[in-house]
């Protein structure tokens, strides 16, 4: 069976003020369908560098990624948007929600940006609200909400046009141990029903509890 993403020898370095600073090296793994995989490793070894070109956000110096069978960094830009709006989800560790609009408005976004506006998509909308435990919040503005509550709306709104993988960096971060908890019981429910979670993350203990865990030191796969 074709892994749903596969990751060949792959490179980034930055060039700053004529110096090159070299942050992932040949760096290869598979992930496979239904995977909910814990990226792990102490601050600055390349964790949130690896998932931003995972999720197509910023291209690789050298190698490659592949989506089953698409070597995505083969695609144009405008191309490669398309892709990741359709088949890829984020959650960050700040929630990035639209203080103007209300719980139900910001897990619409996906699909206003991407063109769809129906009762199909607001229907949708409300179900993900309900299974994320916020059917009574759906008014309510990012202000009006805990913490927590952000952050399940972040995951609603990742989950909007289906995609493939969830990829979610420090998701539980800036929240405190108990609702991170909860917040990391969501997310593997949310797996056991079929989606794909990589999940960047200092907490060993939210860690083991994934199904496997990729452990990085220096730029490199341990």
């Amino acid at each position: 069976m074709t892994p749903l993403i596969t990751v060949k020898d792959l490179n980034k370095t930055f060039v700053s003020s004529g110096r090159h600073l070299q942050v992932l090296h040949d760096i290869s793994f598979e992930i496979a369908e239904g995977d909910m995989t814990a990226l792990t490793g102490p601050s600055g070894v390349g964790k949130s560098t690896l998932l931003h070109i995972l999720g197509t956000l910023d291209r690789p110096t050298a190698g490659q990624v592949l989506y089953e069978d698409s070597n995505v960094f083969t695609f144009s830009n405008d191309e490669l948007a398309r892709f990741r709006r359709s088949s890829i989800g984020f959650v960050f560790q700040f929630h990035h929600l639209l203080p103007e609009f209300n719980t139900l408005e910001n897990t619409l976004m996906p699909a206003l940006i991407a063109g769809i506006r129906n009762e199909d998509a607001e229907k949708k909308a409300r179900k993900l609200l309900d299974d994320v435990g916020l059917s009574e919040r759906i008014t309510h503005k990012p202000g009006e909400l805990s913490g927590g509550e952000q952050q399940r709306v972040a995951v609603a709104r990742a989950l909007m046009l289906e995609p493939r993988v969830v990829l979610a960096d420090e998701p539980t971060g800036n929240l405190d141990t108990g609702t991170g908890e909860e917040l990391f019981n969501l997310l593997k429910g949310l797996n056991e029903k079929g989606t794909s979670f990589i999940i960047v993350t200092h907490n060993e203990t939210l860690a083991s509890q994934c199904s496997r865990t990729i452990k990085m030191k220096d730029g490199t796969i341990v």
